[in-house]
């Protein structure tokens, strides 16, 4: 399973564009998204930016800083992994969209019992784990005076279940690759300044690789 995992985009359809441009997106079996995919937009600026995924498995959650339209939008077109999970060959992909309680109110906002009440009706079997939020105390979620502002249930839950990979955005300046017991964790960093991410899955094991638009 070749993956290619992208976030943050917040309307920039040109750093899609570059990212299309720049590889062979066919080369990987699914693209994923963390999320914030416009900067308080909705439905029709996510749809204008979404229009320019090729024709491959694709796979979202919204993030917090997207607009309820936005939530609603990829929801009806079949690829939201917002408390939902789907079979890619011998793997499943879920998630849960936005981020918890931030002091700037932020449009896609969640308590942590409604993070976890969420995250708990996926099947974490052979999972590759999305949100938006990255989980709390490590290298992911970490701002400037490298304080944490993750979400404790998406950590605990990570701790708990042990999903193969788990994906994250949200904090633009902590592009990092952690683990969690046997969880490969990563933050692509932002696809608004050129960053995207690599899961590799094989019989071999687990590679998780950042990388940047060239």
């Amino acid at each position: 399973m070749n993956i290619c995992v992208i976030t943050d985009i917040h309307g920039k359809k040109s750093s899609l564009k570059k990212l299309f441009d720049s590889i062979d997106i066919k080369q990987f079996d699914l693209l994923l998204c963390c999320g914030d995919i416009t900067s308080f937009g909705g439905e029709m600026e996510a749809k204008e930016i979404l229009d320019l995924i090729p024709d491959m498995p694709f796979y979202t959650v919204f993030g917090n800083c997207d607009r309820i339209g936005v939530k609603d939008y990829i929801s009806s077109e079949g690829i939201s992994l917002h408390e939902k999970e789907f079979k890619i060959s011998d793997y499943t992909v879920g998630g849960f969209g936005g981020s918890n309680k931030s002091p700037f109110g932020t449009p896609s906002e969640y308590e942590e019992d409604q993070i976890m009440a969420g995250l708990s009706k996926l099947s974490f079997e052979n999972m590759i784990l999305v949100t938006h939020v990255p989980p709390y105390g490590t290298k992911l979620d970490r701002i400037g005076n490298n304080k944490s502002i993750g979400s404790t249930s998406v950590r605990n839950i990570i701790e708990k279940k042990q999903p193969l990979v788990a994906i994250s955005g949200h904090v633009h300046e902590s592009r990092a690759i952690d683990s969690l017991g046997k969880t490969h964790l990563m933050n692509p960093g932002p696809l608004k300044d050129g960053y995207y991410g690599i899961v590799k899955i094989d019989v071999s094991g687990i590679n998780v690789e950042l990388k940047e638009i060239d």
